[in-house]
């Protein structure tokens, strides 16, 4: 009989090497699977991805996560929280810090407790020494518990967020570190040590430490843990993804109006967004937090970024509304008003704020100083700014430096102006605005040009950018493009001074004087006591040679400030211009009444005074203008022309004088006779009446 052959297998060494090999890899596999610490960075973990029905609106803060506090176990019934007042209030009158824990558990009120017990009222002691604000004493005391007390999940993770708060960051990362080694899924822990992460600048970590947090969260935290991802991507300069990410927080918390701030900010950044979009994520963002005045401000910041400074002003005043005594929104609100060439408004509110730091007193003294148009002033507190070795909002004051430059004609710092300013996300346009601005007065028209064609190109909707963009073109001999740019600035800012000022100037200079005339009458209905447009306004009249309304004009400039003596000399030159010589120097009279340094006005006196062959007073006058100003060549030409007519002019003057006066006495007797006369026969009446 044949004895049939077993197959034996593989043999017991093979099988040991088999079990080794899958053991290695379920070891690996499970490494993958849970946090590995490794320079501070963490691995995925594939957890439920799914959207969580929980979402609410909660904090829009991205504080530290604190998990709901809910004690481990079931501790002895004889743990009161009366224990733990009385043992807190222990605590805060001894030095623990170099005490062991044995002498720490000698305190008065855990006597009586079991070891393990102690160790859990100190815990919960350190719990509320932390609700108290004192972080330093509770991880301290945290610290001196037992390292199997210290880590379990509560006390680990209070540890390290005591740490944090104590700005410890360094330990803390550590902490967070070894409790997501032993709680993995701690959402807390995994949120917490992200925000360490950014907080350190440590961006490329904390999207790692972010993306765990991710896959580790649900709900109201995955919100927060894209959220913070996106501002980690943000802060990378990768904007795509961080505008992914606050689009994926926004699914899981739709309400909360800090992640579409954030969007609206990526945005920004990206060109495939419309200005539209932007606005419409900035408006989502301030209407879901109508009391937070941060996304008003945000948003207001960004049309002034646009040089939308109409939309802004009104972006400004709802920020204002809603916090109206925070600085910064005062500064960029000053700052709006001032670019929008509103210097009255600006100055008011600069001078508003209450309580600004040394570095917001400065910027706001410098707007008040250019709101003033007080140049020496606004120098000095530039010297005093440029000594500052630290200075915060060091844009915003490079832009208001920039501002003064372009109104002084300082052609030395404009020449070394740094054009990373441009790059800027609130004051990179409106510098590139100013600078064009700064290049036009210094007459380099084609750089300027390629700046202001880009503004407008770039910001279709900014009256401003198409408002430099046509003086550019008019200076580069483009009249019609140039009237054009004008024309459209004008209509979609109509309401602004400073627009329809150009645009009416620009009209008046090609020789445009109806369509000057027809600006400046819009202008005047929204300021109607705008000086400078009156005067301008009867300069064209006065081409037109509608007088008439040239001199009212001038007279209603005038009356609108009495101080105002450069109405009065172009009323009087007016006057000249039409050959009311008489007419004028009585104009010139009263301006010399009121100012008697005027040289302009002393100057038309005297060749008026000339014309009508009165050399003495026009050579007097003369005189009277080289006391002044020893170098006039006008009145050095008049003396030179007519020096030798003085003494004939005198004596010639004199007789006409003296006959004046033998006539103006021959009038006063006949008007004297005349009265006697009808004084005599009123007489007469009188008693023929009685009778």
């Amino acid at each position: 009989m044949t004895t049939p052959k077993y197959n034996k297998g593989l043999s017991a060494p093979a099988l040991c090497a088999i079990a080794l090999v899958l053991t290695v890899i379920l070891l690996i596999v499970e490494h993958a699977q849970r946090e590995v610490i490794n320079d501070g960075t963490l691995i995925q973990i594939d957890v439920d991805d799914s959207p969580s029905e929980s979402v609410d609106s909660g904090s829009d803060d991205d504080e530290f996560d604190i998990p709901k506090s809910v004690p481990e176990g079931q501790p002895n019934g004889e743990i009161t929280n009366e224990v733990i007042k009385d043992t807190v209030l222990a605590l805060s009158d001894y030095d623990f810090s170099k005490k062991v824990l044995w002498r720490i558990h000698r305190l008065e009120p855990l006597k009586g407790f079991s070891e393990a017990d102690k160790n859990e009222i100190l815990f919960r002691a350190a719990v509320q020494l932390f609700s108290n604000g004192e972080y330093k004493k509770a991880h301290t005391l945290i610290g001196k518990l037992p390292r199997a007390m210290r880590h379990k999940e509560r006390p680990g993770f209070y540890y390290a967020l005591a740490l944090s708060k104590d700005n410890e960051i360094d330990r803390a990362i550590r902490a967070y570190q070894g409790q997501l080694e032993r709680f993995p899924h701690h959402q807390a822990s995994a949120i917490n040590y992200g925000l360490l992460l950014h907080d350190a600048k440590q961006y490329e970590k904390a999207v790692k430490a972010f993306k765990y947090a991710v896959n580790t969260t649900s709900g109201r935290r995955k919100a927060k843990s894209y959220r913070n991802l996106g501002k980690a991507y943000f802060e990378l300069g990768e904007y795509d993804k961080a505008a992914k990410r606050f689009k994926k927080a926004i699914e899981y918390q739709p309400t909360n109006s800090t992640s579409w701030l954030h969007l609206a900010e990526a945005q920004q950044k990206l060109p495939k967004f419309s200005q539209k979009e932007v606005l419409e994520t900035y408006r989502k963002a301030s209407s879901l937090a109508p009391n937070r005045y941060t996304p008003a401000l945000k948003r207001a910041n960004y049309l002034f970024s646009q040089l939308l400074f109409a939309e802004a002003e009104d972006g400004y005043a709802e920020a204002r509304k809603r916090s109206s005594g925070i600085v910064d929104t005062i500064l960029m609100q000053s700052i709006n008003y001032l670019a929008a060439g509103n210097l009255d408004k600006a100055k008011k509110t600069a001078s508003s704020a209450k309580q600004p730091s040394d570095d917001q007193e400065l910027l706001l003294n410098l707007i008040i100083a250019l709101s003033d148009q007080d140049y020496n002033k606004a120098a000095e507190v530039v010297k005093a700014i440029d000594k500052e070795k630290r200075f915060d909002n060091k844009n915003l004051y490079h832009y208001l430096r920039l501002k003064l430059a372009v109104i002084s004609k300082d052609e030395q710092y404009i020449k070394a102006f740094n054009k990373d300013l441009f790059e800027d996300s609130i004051v990179g346009w409106p510098s590139q605005l100013e600078y064009a601005r700064a290049l036009l007065l210094l007459e380099q028209y084609e750089e300027a040009q390629q700046i202001a064609a880009t503004l407008a190109e770039k910001l279709p909707n900014s009256a401003e950018a198409h408002l430099i963009n046509g003086q550019l073109q008019l200076h580069n001999g483009q009249e019609l493009p140039g009237f054009n740019s004008l024309k459209h600035a004008f209509n979609i800012y109509p309401e602004s001074r400073r627009v329809a000022f150009i645009y009416a100037h620009e009209n008046f200079k090609f020789e445009r004087y109806k369509e000057s005339i027809k600006i400046i009458n819009s202008l005047l209905k929204n300021h109607p006591k705008d000086i400078e447009a009156l005067e301008l306004k009867a300069q064209a009249h006065h081409a037109i040679g509608e007088n008439d309304l040239a001199r009212a004009a001038y007279t209603e400039a005038f009356e609108l400030d009495e101080k105002n003596i450069h109405s009065i000399y172009a009323l009087a030159k007016l006057e000249s211009d039409l050959g009311n010589k008489q007419q004028s120097l009585t104009v010139l009279k009263d301006l010399l009444d009121r100012d008697s340094s005027y040289i302009a006005a002393r100057e038309l006196k005297a060749k008026i005074l000339c014309e009508q062959r009165r050399f003495a007073e026009c050579l007097s006058e003369a005189d009277k203008i080289l006391g002044l100003d020893k170098d006039n060549e006008k009145a050095k030409a008049l003396l030179e022309k007519h020096q030798d007519k003085r003494e004939i002019a005198t004596d010639s003057e004199d007789s006409d004088s003296e006959k004046e006066r033998a006539e103006m006495d021959a009038d006063k007797a006949d008007k004297g006779a005349k009265a006697k006369s009808k004084k005599s026969s009123d007489k007469k009446t009188t008693k023929k009446d009685d009778s």
